[in-house]
Order: C-alpha cells, then sequence, then structure tokens
C-alpha cells in the first residue's frame, strides 16, 4: 500500500499555485495566462495518474485515506479519501477547470485578478 498524500496534493497543489499569480509580472497577461493553464494541465494529469495507476477498480471501499492529526488540542484532523462515486467527479472537476481557464483565454481586463 502506497502511503504518498495525493489526495492532499490534488487539494493543495492549486491552492499554492494560485498564491503565486500576485508575485508574477503584470507587464501583459500572457505570462499569467500560460501560467493559470499550466497548472490547470498539470493537475488534470496528476488526477489522472491518481485515477490510472493508484485506484483500484475492483476495491468498493475508500481509498487513498489520509488523516494527518492537524490540532491536537481541539482533536481536529485532516482526512481524506476516495470512493467510486467520487473519483469520476474528481476527474470531472479537473477536465472542466481546464476547459474553464482555456474559454477564459481572451479576457484581458485585469488577468491577475482574473486568475487568482
Amino acid at each position: 500500500m502506497n502511503h504518498f498524500p495525493w489526495l492532499t496534493i490534488i487539494v493543495l497543489f492549486p491552492i499554492s499555485a494560485g498564491l503565486v499569480i500576485p508575485f508574477l509580472p503584470s507587464t501583459g497577461n500572457k505570462i499569467i495566462r500560460w501560467y493559470t493553464l499550466g497548472v490547470c494541465l498539470l493537475e488534470f494529469l496528476l488526477i489522472t495518474y491518481i485515477f490510472c495507476y493508484h485506484y483500484q477498480f475492483n476495491d468498493h471501499l475508500i481509498q487513498l485515506k489520509e488523516d494527518y492529526n492537524w490540532i491536537s488540542f481541539i482533536n481536529f484532523h485532516w482526512r481524506l479519501g476516495i470512493d467510486g462515486f467520487s473519483i469520476g467527479l474528481i476527474l470531472l472537476t479537473g477536465f472542466i477547470t481546464t476547459l474553464a481557464t482555456l474559454a477564459a483565454w481572451p479576457v484581458t481586463r485585469n488577468p491577475r485578478l482574473f486568475y487568482f
């Protein structure tokens, strides 16, 4: 069993990549658009990789479980897992996010706020 935190990476990668956008140069919107498209494509490829190589189709229980003690004195945990229903929705979210980024390609007014 692989204990690599795949689901945490899927959740935190776009958030951390979005936090970089305000620091990108504002001398045009090409850099911001290409950066956002690259992040979306990388996220979609990562989700597809996890779906193809780490998800077991014959197991209908929750898979890729993660449980981290986040704030111990109030017993908060960071718990993630995928079942058969949610993996399709996760794939769909990655695909639609990439399509939405491509559909927003003509946006030229204040792209830093738009893509952030």
